[in-house]
Parts: C-alpha cells; sequence; structure tokens
C-alpha cells in the first residue's frame, strides 16, 4: 500500500515536471492542422493528405490551484526547494483541483474528400485529475492540532489517473450545402495503468478534546488500480517487461468523438464537440485496496523504551482497520470533454471565436472560457487566445501557429506564452507541437490562392 500511495505521486509530480486540457490556443489551428480533431472531430484539413511524422506530434498540459512558487518553496536566503505544506496552505481554496495531461500523437494519416474526410490515428496519453478539500492541505500542515475537539473532512478527496492508447478511426462529413458538418471518431482503448478513488468515498477525522483519541470513520474506501507493478520497485509483475504489456493486454475499451459545425448566418457558425465517451474495462495487473466501513478509535501507545517509534505507531494504527487486497476486475471511464463554441466571421481571413469547456474526468471540475481571434496569412494561420480558469479564477494569454503550405507543416500552440517569461508565477502551463506532411493543399484552394513555391 505504500509503494502504491509513493507510485501515484511520484507520477503525479512527474506529470507537474512536464508541464490539462482545455487546449484553446491548439483549437484555434481548426482546419489547417488535422490532429485538432482531437478537440472538434467536424473539423476538415485543407489538403487532400496529411501525414504526421512519428513521435513528433505531442503536447503537455498541467493546471492547477497554487502557483509554481508556492508548490516548489524556497525560504529566503535558501538555495533548496522543499514543499512547505504551510505555504500550500495559505493558497488553498475551498476545492482545490490538479489536471494533468500528456499526449503523444504516435501515428496520424488524415484523406480529404469532395464531401469531408477520413482519418486513421493512433495517440498514448496520461491524463491525471485531482480535487482535494482545503481540509485535506490543513491536515498536511498541520495535523489535527487546531482542529481538536472538531471533526476534519476527507470526502471531497477525488483521484482519477489514466494511462491508454488509442487506435483510431474518424469520418467528417457535409450536408445541407456544405452549412452542416458532422464528425464522429471511433477508438479502441487499451489500457495502461490506471488509479482511483471511489467516487463515493468519504471519510472524517474526530479529535475528541478531553482525551484526544482519534476517531476515524470510513465509507467506500476502495483504491484501484492497474498496471503499477510496473512503475514501482517491487517484482509484482513477475518477469512481464513493460513494452509488450503496453503495446497488448487484457485492459480493453472503445471510446468516441462526435462533433458538429453549423453555419446559422453567413457570418456566424456554431460548434459543439463531445469527446472521449467510453470506458476501459480492466482486467490485467488489477490490484484493489479495501478498506472495511465503521468506526475506530486510536487512542495511542506507550512510546517509554520503544526502538523504531515510527514502525510502531503506524502498525497500532493501521492494525485497527479491517482491509484487505483483491484482484477484482473494474471499469473506468475515461473522463469525457464538452466544446461549445460560437464563431463570428468578421471577413474572409479574419474571425472571433468565444469557447466554453467543460472537463466531466470528475464532477466537481469547474468549466472555462476562452475569446479568440484567429487570423489567416497566406502561407499561415496564428491565433491570440485570452481565456478565464474557473477553478481558481485565473485569466492567461495564449497564442497559436501554424503553417498553411506544403510539404512539411510545423504548428504551435500556448494557453498561457506568459508563462514562458516567468513560469513560477502561474499555476497553468500549457504547450502543443508538432511536424505533418501535407499534400495535395493546391487542389483545394482558388487559383488566386496558389502559391507558387518556385518563388519561396
Amino acid at each position: 500500500m505504500r509503494k502504491l500511495i509513493i507510485t501515484i505521486v511520484l507520477v503525479t509530480v512527474t506529470c507537474l515536471g512536464l508541464n490539462a486540457q482545455s487546449y484553446f490556443a491548439f483549437y484555434e489551428l481548426r482546419d489547417v492542422v488535422h490532429q485538432t480533431q482531437t478537440l472538434q472531430p467536424a473539423f476538415i484539413p485543407n489538403n487532400s493528405l496529411t501525414v504526421s511524422l512519428p513521435a513528433l506530434n505531442f503536447g503537455t498540459s498541467f493546471q492547477g490551484d497554487f502557483k509554481l512558487e508556492e508548490f516548489f518553496y524556497r525560504e529566503p536566503g535558501e538555495n533548496d526547494f522543499t514543499v512547505n505544506f504551510n505555504v500550500l496552505r495559505a493558497a488553498a481554496q475551498e476545492n482545490n483541483h490538479l489536471n494533468t495531461d500528456i499526449t503523444n500523437n504516435l501515428m496520424h494519416v488524415g484523406l480529404k474528400t469532395k464531401k469531408g474526410g477520413f482519418s486513421f490515428f493512433v495517440n498514448m496519453r496520461t491524463v491525471v485529475n485531482v480535487v482535494y478539500k482545503e481540509e485535506f492541505m490543513d491536515f498536511l500542515a498541520n495535523g489535527n492540532g487546531n482542529r481538536i475537539g472538531e471533526t476534519i473532512d476527507f470526502s471531497g478527496t477525488r483521484l482519477k489517473l489514466n494511462g491508454i492508447t488509442e487506435y483510431g478511426v474518424g469520418h467528417t462529413r457535409k450536408f445541407l450545402k456544405d452549412r452542416l458538418v458532422v464528425g464522429a471518431r471511433v477508438k479502441l482503448l487499451n489500457g495502461i495503468f490506471h488509479g482511483s478513488i471511489s467516487d463515493n468515498f468519504s471519510g472524517t477525522l474526530t479529535t475528541h478534546q478531553d482525551t484526544y483519541a482519534w476517531s476515524v470513520t470510513t465509507r467506500n474506501g476502495t483504491i484501484n488500480t492497474a498496471g503499477f507493478d510496473y512503475l514501482s520497485d517491487n517484482n509484482d509483475a513477475g518477469d512481464k517487461e513493460l513494452l509488450p504489456y503496453a503495446i497488448s493486454n487484457e485492459n480493453t475499451g472503445v471510446g468516441f468523438d462526435i462533433g458538429a459545425k453549423f453555419d446559422v448566418l453567413d457570418w456566424l457558425r456554431v460548434e459543439a464537440a463531445w469527446n472521449d465517451i467510453g470506458k476501459i474495462n480492466w482486467k490485467e495487473e488489477v490490484r484493489n485496496y479495501n478498506t472495511a466501513d465503521g468506526t475506530v478509535e486510536f487512542s495511542g501507545v506507550n512510546l517509554r523504551g520503544l526502538d523504531d517509534l515510527e514502525s510502531v505507531v503506524k502498525d497500532s494504527l493501521l492494525n485497527k482497520f479491517n482491509s484487505n487486497e483483491t484482484e477484482k476486475e473494474f471499469s473506468s471511464a475515461i473522463g469525457s470533454r464538452l466544446y461549445f463554441t460560437a464563431t463570428a466571421n468578421i471577413t474572409p481571413k479574419n474571425r472571433f471565436s468565444l469557447t466554453y469547456f467543460k472537463s466531466n474526468a470528475l464532477e466537481e471540475i469547474p468549466a472555462s472560457y476562452a475569446l479568440s481571434f484567429n487570423h489567416r496569412l497566406e502561407k499561415f494561420v496564428f491565433a491570440v487566445v485570452g481565456s478565464y480558469r474557473g477553478a481558481n479564477h485565473e485569466m492567461n494569454l495564449g497564442a497559436s501557429i501554424g503553417s498553411d503550405i506544403g510539404p512539411v507543416q510545423l504548428y504551435m500552440a500556448l494557453d498561457n506564452a506568459l508563462v514562458i517569461n516567468k513560469p513560477e508565477q502561474y499555476s497553468k502551463a500549457d504547450f502543443r507541437f508538432g511536424i505533418n506532411l501535407m499534400f495535395g493543399y493546391k487542389k483545394w484552394r482558388k487559383s488566386p490562392d496558389i502559391v507558387d513555391l518556385d518563388k519561396l
């Protein structure tokens, strides 16, 4: 159990180090970059054939309710950074969130037709979503010392961590004289690792004012995991190797992305997308850590003459709980995402968009919003995005750029471009980058728009 907790923490911290999930600036690359179909399946590429370069299309995204300088704290006059829970406690809100998304597009092929297009893709993703209450951070910082005679409620704590591989195919088609565009993608899912706390978990800690004894109550205290033996230092996975397991195993499922665009007026378009609908059935390398429902009393131990104080205290407390470890199969939702966008086309090459984004990985995650400006040049498209993150009421300024001409396409997008200057002062970092090969882009353009490559 201890190694499980350490592993989950290490994976989360690793994601922090790499840098969740709205990708507003990347969304604004739209029909120019084919990988944006990950966010809106109704986008249709501008060229006949797009082929991604393997492992050179990736994105990392992190957002939390604390700044980086609050997480890695350095005392005045000191050189070493530490995790100071008192600083985190001061920065905590009533509800706190931590969301991370790491996406690697291993393969993508896009084909355009007269009425739409097809796509074939393989993605590897790691997604972490955590929700915790202010009381939880107060307990980490001060223990129960500030809450004698009171009850600390940990019931709002939620965790969902997924590492998956997606193998998919998508189709987009135009209707109603091209005013309506509908797109859908079907994904075969292969789960690599998973960690989650049961959705209906509840737990409290009461410290009695007169005796200082603890009363600990738990309900639905189950942690479901899969694949973590490969990430820890134990040998429970036997002689199996991680790569064959990651490529193919019995943790399978099916997912769907659906989206649509509709031209209400010549200058007004509305869009909607619902991504990551589906679930994974976890069957291989599964472990469940269960704590029985009930209340236990802990009045302390005699500390005199003890050589191993930590082990005695830990054993005395843990032995009070009726817990067990099982290998029972379970299923988990991927964590769907919603996008709603209204776009005003001011001119053929300039438009403003207002976008709403909501992650449903955990019910407690608030929505985010973005206002963006998109402009097309002869060879490039770029966008400027201002976004508001509902979780901690933070404003961000982002930008994206992508080449709109072949045969080599480069693109880059950041939701918070200011993080480049002083990353320690922000709680959100978001980065997407990729290289594609584009063919047949002249076929779909009007003659005046065709670029003569010999003059470049």
